[in-house]
This record gives structure tokens, sequence and C-alpha cells, in this order.
């Protein structure tokens, strides 16, 4: 009997093969990260992310060519209302850059939302395991705390927490600053050189937005 060699044994060994890891820019990324990276871009933040990234438009030769920004006139709404949705990519980009600024400027802020995510990441998928493979239990004080008590008690550990920082009010901040800018740039922004996708606008076949305001 002819004896199996190893090499066509080990691609279809399921243990040997999780170890298997991949290079990125020469660097070897384990398994593990590679696997996590592919769930979130097949998840629905990913599409969401992916959705977004097709709505960007050039900013240079497009969202800040400077030969297209003139005094708005009678218009104002209508190059608003066309504007918001042609540059809903790039606006999206910017109020994130505002919320990631504020957040930044705020090393209090900054600290506590990594020791939050670092609680709700071990919380919901990263708690030890024991050898039975059950996840191992939070007690306190001598007592099990239930997984509803383990999420309340976290959930209102947050509240607390972004309270104290006043996250709130940076959202905000950073809610204001942008719309001030998406305004100031919709309005002064002209929309006769825009060729967008029509269903964008609900109007069947390809135009320019400012067919639709004729």
């Amino acid at each position: 009997m002819l004896q199996e060699s190893s090499d066509l044994r080990d691609p279809l060994n399921p243990a040997e093969s999780t170890n298997i890891s991949s290079t990125f820019g020469g660097l070897t990324v384990p398994q593990g990260i590679t696997s996590m990276f592919s769930k979130v871009q097949n998840s629905n933040l990913g599409l969401a992310i992916s959705s977004v990234r097709s709505r960007i438009r050039p900013w240079v030769t497009d969202f800040g060519a400077v030969s297209q920004f003139t005094r708005p006139g009678d218009d104002w709404a209508t190059r608003l209302r066309i504007n918001v949705t042609y540059y809903k990519g790039n606006y999206g980009i910017i109020f994130t850059g505002f919320v990631v600024y504020s957040i930044i400027s705020n090393p209090f802020l900054l600290v506590s939302i990594i020791l939050l995510l670092g609680a709700w990441s071990w919380l919901l998928g990263m708690r030890p395991r024991l050898e039975d493979g059950s996840i191992a239990p939070v007690t306190v004080g001598g007592r099990v705390l239930s997984g509803f008590e383990q999420k309340v008690a976290l959930g209102s550990f947050t509240f607390i927490l972004m309270m104290i920082t006043s996250l709130g009010s940076t959202i905000f901040w950073a809610l204001g600053a942008s719309m001030f800018f998406i305004v100031a740039h919709a309005i002064t922004h002209k929309t006769d050189m825009h060729e967008v996708d029509a269903e964008q606008f609900g109007v069947p076949g390809q135009f320019t937005p400012a067919d639709a305001s004729a």
C-alpha cells in the first residue's frame, strides 16, 4: 500500500491551514487579522464604505476646482440641492475629518474612546474561554453576572464616561462646522459641468444636473 505524502494531506488539514499568513507591503500579516478585515469588508459596514468611496468625486479637478466657484444668485437653492447629492461622498469624508480632528484634539476623549472600544471588543468577542470551550464568566463580588447584566453595566459606564468627556458636544461641533462648510461649498459651486447617473435624481437617462433646474 502506498503511503500518502504529507504534502498532499497538509492542504486538507484545517488545523494547519489556519496558520497560513499573508504578506502586505513586504510584511507578514497573521491569518486572523486578514480574516477579520475580510469579514469587515463583506459586512454591511464594508458595503457602506465601498458605496461612499464610489461616490467620491475628484478632489482637485472637480470638487475643489477654482474655476467652478462663482457668487451664488437666484439659483442658490438649486445648487444646494444638486451639489449635496452630487458631492455626498466628499461631504461625508469632510464630516468624518471634523469628527476625527475633534477627538484627537481632546486627549481625554481619545483615551476614553480607545478604552471603551477595547472594553466592548473584549466583552463581545475577545473574552477568554474555559477548557470546555465555554466563555469565562464575569464575577463581581462573588456573583456571576449574566450577559444582559454585563452589557447594562458597561453601557451605563459608557454613557457616564461620554457625558464626562463631552462627546455629544464634540459631535455637534463637528456637525455644525461641517454643515457650514458644506452649505458654503454647495451654493458657490457651479453645477453645469456635473455628469451623473440620472437615477440619483430620479430622472431616466444620462443628464447634467443643470438640466434638473430647466
